[in-house]
């Protein structure tokens, strides 16, 4: 391998460890201008992706169940989150995110940020697109895999 090789796979590990820390701190601000704590934003993070059980929201924060069931609680007051049946399995009981009550107060904090993400967008070409899109889901792919890793040790 190259030395310029090296060194820039250097410094985009660089810059996607500043990345990840540059996340966690955004959370911490929107978490404050929206007024929840950053365990409670964690768990909005989560659930804006997918609705999670109590149990699954708990392995992924590392937090006991009675702590996210006083989390649940608090969302759930606030409108952020609703407690509904599973689809898949009426038995279970998951976790949704309210786009339609928490949403504007959330998209208020990110949505400049989002914007400014799709502006940077437009330098590159659909190929370069492309290229970054399939980086950042290995990159993805590689975080889970070693959380993964951690949770079972």
């Amino acid at each position: 391998m190259s030395s310029a090789r090296a060194e820039l796979m250097t410094e985009i590990t660089n810059r996607i460890r500043r990345t990840n820390q540059r996340g966690a701190e955004m959370a911490n601000a929107a978490a404050r201008v929206i007024g929840v704590n950053s365990t409670d934003m964690a768990c909005i993070q989560m659930l804006q992706y997918e609705p999670l059980t109590a149990g699954e929201l708990a392995r992924r924060t590392g937090l006991t169940t009675a702590s996210v069931t006083t989390v649940i609680d608090r969302l759930e007051a606030a409108g952020f989150v609703a407690r509904t049946r599973d689809p898949a399995d009426r038995r279970r009981v998951v976790v949704a995110f309210q786009p339609e009550k928490a949403g504007p107060s959330i998209a208020g904090v990110f949505l400049p940020l989002l914007r400014s993400w799709r502006d940077l967008m437009t330098d590159y070409d659909e190929r370069d697109l492309r290229i970054i899109a399939e980086f950042l889901g290995r990159v993805e792919d590689a975080l889970d895999d070693e959380i993964h890793k951690l949770r079972e040790r």
